[in-house]
C-alpha cells in the first residue's frame, strides 16, 4: 500500500472516529448550542463545507463538554452518504431504531437529552424536508433514529421523554400531530389533536 492511499484512509478512520483521543482537543470554531444542562454543553463543528449545488451536505462533527472540567468527547461526525431507513420505521407506532453511529445523517442542532447527560439529541435535515432526530448513548457509542418528521417538541427531564412532532396527509391536506418517546427510543403515547 502506498504512503498516500494509507494516509488518506488513516485520515477517514480518525475522521468518522467518535471516541476522541488524548492529545484531541474540541476544535476551536465549534459552536456551543444554547440548550446547556448546568456544567454540560453540546458544541456543532463544521468539518467539510457542503459542495457546490448541494451535491453533498456537509459534514459536522457534534461534541459533548463538561465545561467546569475543561473535557470534551467527539459524539459523532455526519455521514451525508448513509443510507436513509425511513422504510423501517412505517409501523402505526414505531419505537426508534438502532442505527451504527457512523451513519448520522446530519447535525442542524443538538441538545443534552433529558435526564440523563450521558445521551445527546441530534437534529438535521438532510433531504430538505423531513428532520431527522437522533438520540446518541455518548458512553456506549449508540445511536438510535426515532421515526419523527418534525423533530423535538418538547423534553421532560422528570420522566426522561421527548415529544416529537410528526406530519401526515388527509383528505384537508397536511397536518401534524405529537408522539411521546422515552429518551431510550420507546414509544410510549400518543398527545394532543391534529394541528393544522
Amino acid at each position: 500500500m502506498n504512503n498516500t492511499l494509507f494516509i488518506t484512509i488513516l485520515s477517514l478512520l480518525t475522521l468518522f472516529s467518535p471516541v476522541v483521543k488524548a492529545q484531541e482537543s474540541m476544535p476551536a470554531t465549534a459552536i456551543r448550542q444554547p440548550d446547556a444542562f448546568f456544567q454540560y454543553a453540546v458544541y456543532i463543528n463544521e468539518e467539510r463545507p457542503a459542495s457546490d449545488e448541494g451535491m453533498m451536505d456537509a459534514v459536522k462533527s457534534v461534541w459533548l463538554a463538561n465545561e467546569r472540567m475543561g473535557t470534551y468527547t467527539k459524539v459523532c461526525v455526519t455521514n451525508p452518504s448513509a443510507p436513509i431507513v425511513w422504510e423501517k420505521m412505517k409501523a402505526v407506532a414505531p419505537n426508534a431504531l438502532d442505527v451504527p453511529i457512523t451513519e448520522i445523517l446530519a447535525a442542524d442542532k443538538a441538545l443534552i437529552a433529558p435526564g440523563d447527560v450521558s445521551k445527546v439529541i441530534v437534529e438535521g435535515c438532510p433531504d430538505g424536508r423531513n428532520i431527522f432526530t437522533y438520540v446518541i448513548d455518548v458512553e456506549k457509542h449508540t445511536a438510535k433514529q426515532f421515526p419523527s418528521t418534525e423533530g423535538v417538541m418538547e423534553t421532560n427531564w422528570e420522566k426522561k421523554e421527548l415529544t416529537l412532532s410528526f406530519y401526515g396527509y388527509d383528505d384537508e391536506g397536511r397536518y401534524s400531530y405529537k408522539q411521546v418517546f422515552s429518551i431510550d427510543g420507546s414509544f410510549l403515547r400518543p398527545t394532543g389533536a391534529k394541528e393544522r
